[in-house]
């Protein structure tokens, strides 16, 4: 009965350290978008984020439910889908930002080139979010 309790408690702490390394996914973003007047720079390393916007620079560290809501909003999106739309014309009378975007999530990288003002509806939503987690930081 011992070694049963004992084979019992052994197998409930692996699961849950199982369980707990599933929930953090490792995750590095990174974004820019400049032109002459404006400049914007996001990095995220798993809960360390850092936004340089217009020569002011922010560092967060996230907390475990900020993290998780970056984390859902990556896995929404099918980077599969996602297409660059930047037009070399557009660029070269400043009619568009070119904005770079990269991502390493789930031992896969994504990089994206488009035009900031334009960017796809999933990234844009990411993106705001991250800026808006520099924001609630006093």
């Amino acid at each position: 009965m011992k070694l049963f309790m004992l084979t019992f408690m052994i197998l409930i702490t692996l699961s849950n350290s199982c369980q707990s390394q599933d929930k953090t996914e490792p995750i590095v973003l990174s974004y820019s978008a400049q032109t002459r007047g404006f400049q914007l720079g996001i990095q995220l390393e798993n809960n360390a984020l850092e936004v340089l916007k217009n020569n002011e620079t922010k560092n967060v560290e996230l907390t475990n439910n900020q993290f998780a809501e970056i984390i859902d909003l990556v896995s929404k999106i099918d980077f599969n889908t996602i297409k660059s739309n930047l037009s070399i014309e557009d660029l070269a009378v400043d009619k568009a930002i070119k904005g770079e975007f990269s991502i390493r999530f789930k031992n896969k990288d994504y990089t994206f080139d488009f035009d900031h003002n334009n960017a796809p509806k999933s990234i844009y939503n990411l993106l705001q979010t991250l800026q808006n987690f520099t924001l609630l930081e006093k």
